[in-house]
């Protein structure tokens, strides 16, 4: 294999700062690191930022994006961009064709469905990142018709070559009832592995060999000075602040440590998002700033654990990386984070399969509305796994009560087994196929 196109809505660090952008930028660097050649159709909001850390393999291409569109439903947006990357990438197979096709999460699932049918002899990768579903209402008549499910995930996983996913989303697609809004693409997941035409990989395998900084020696002026003044032990949530990701089950948890003084600290989005406003009290949480690569590893080896009650995972990269630098780690056994079992510092919080199954409820609410108001419907049935969480950090800050003392970081993260690799294991899977 010479050459790959990936179409994503996100790319690390340009537009956007999250799991899957940090996932295709991995995997980019993964690809190019294998002397592939790397292209990557993105949305063309603002224009691309100087590349000049970039690898030579590793080409980003902006696509330019219709008037007015940035105000429309995100599900007309990235429609309508994966619309001019069906145009850009036939453009550029007239003159050299790919080997491959990646399209990333809901952001670009509509490209393959566009494509479904055109004469290619391009294998269609479609690489699911997460369960988020945008509403079927969100799209034109037009989009809908071309859609043989009332789901967009569903659709693009009938119709992919090969469907990306964690070996965790196939357990729980496989042993958990997912609700309605969920159940199509559930029965399209079981089919296509039935198929295989399914390729698992796990989030060890994105990380990268060695960290930026290693050292992670601590700055003074730093958004972390904060900490230093901190009277208790701390636990970390360490991901985005957002519903998907538990934080309405860490704001739960941190209401009920008050009593225990043990503090809750938690990192700020990048930019505000209105449909997460907590009504509960600020001084629940102690927030941080938006942190850098070099500070957040020196947040997380400084809290007694790091805390992910994730209502779904596609991957679990937050809480890889965590065990991976060494951190004690308490993580939801859902999705992408069945992966983690029996590593060192990972610290499962177990989940009956009813429990598991009314998160995939809450994930589906959440997909038809994104909302504080979503998440409040549900707190009180999941009270069972609340507590789980709160026994889980007691038991650990209880066990391990240690000052915030950032000096330098003596854990680097271990290298992935090669074979593992994302990029590794997709170039084996294209070959055989």
């Amino acid at each position: 294999m010479k050459s790959v196109t990936m179409v994503s809505w996100e790319f690390d660090p340009f537009f956007t700062r999250g799991g899957v952008a940090y996932a295709v930028r991995r995997l980019a660097d993964q690809l190019t690191g294998l002397g592939i050649e790397t292209r990557v159709l993105m949305p063309g909001w603002v224009d691309t930022p100087c590349a000049h850390s970039l690898s030579p393999l590793l080409n980003l291409i902006s696509l330019k994006m219709p008037a007015g569109i940035s105000s429309a439903p995100r599900a007309t947006q990235c429609s309508e961009f994966c619309r001019a990357a069906v145009t850009a990438f036939e453009e550029m197979s007239d003159s050299s064709e790919s080997d491959a096709v990646i399209a990333h999460g809901d952001g670009g699932a509509m490209f393959i469905v566009m494509r479904n049918g055109k004469p290619s002899r391009v294998p269609s990768v479609f690489w699911l990142h997460g369960l988020y579903d945008p509403p079927i209402s969100d799209f034109t008549k037009e989009q809908r018709r071309i859609l043989p499910s009332q789901s967009l995930l569903a659709s693009v996983v009938m119709m992919a070559d090969i469907v990306v996913t964690s070996m965790g989303i196939l357990k729980d697609a496989r042993e958990v009832e997912w609700p309605d809004g969920l159940k199509e693409l559930q029965k399209a997941l079981i089919k296509a592995s039935a198929e295989n035409r399914v390729l698992t990989v796990e989030s060890m395998g994105c990380l990268p060999e060695v960290w930026k900084n290693a050292e992670n020696k601590f700055n003074p002026s730093s958004n972390l000075e904060t900490l230093k003044n901190m009277s208790s032990p701390y636990v970390l949530f360490p991901s985005r602040p957002t519903i998907t990701k538990g934080f309405g089950i860490f704001t739960s948890i941190a209401e009920r440590l008050q009593a225990d003084n043990i503090a809750c600290v938690a990192v700020g989005p990048p930019a505000p998002d209105a449909r997460l406003q907590n009504p509960s009290p600020n001084d629940l949480v102690h927030w941080l700033p938006w942190l850098g690569q070099e500070e957040l590893p020196v947040v997380m080896n400084n809290a007694t654990c790091t805390v992910l009650p994730s209502i779904s995972e596609g991957f679990g990269l937050t809480a890889a990386e965590s065990i991976t630098l060494g951190v004690p780690t308490l993580y939801h056994q859902v999705g992408g984070h069945h992966g983690l079992q029996e590593r060192p510092n990972g610290l499962p919080i177990t989940l009956t399969t009813s429990e598991r199954a009314h998160l995939y409820r809450l994930m589906s609410d959440l997909s038809a509305t994104y909302s504080w108001a979503t998440w409040t419907r549900h707190e009180k049935s999941l009270q069972s796994v609340i507590d789980k969480c709160i026994e889980a950090v007691r038991s650990m800050t209880y066990r391990k009560k240690v000052p915030f003392a950032p000096t330098e970081n003596p854990y680097i993260a271990t290298p992935p087994i090669e074979e593992e690799q994302w990029g590794n294991k997709l170039l084996r899977r294209i070959r055989n196929s």
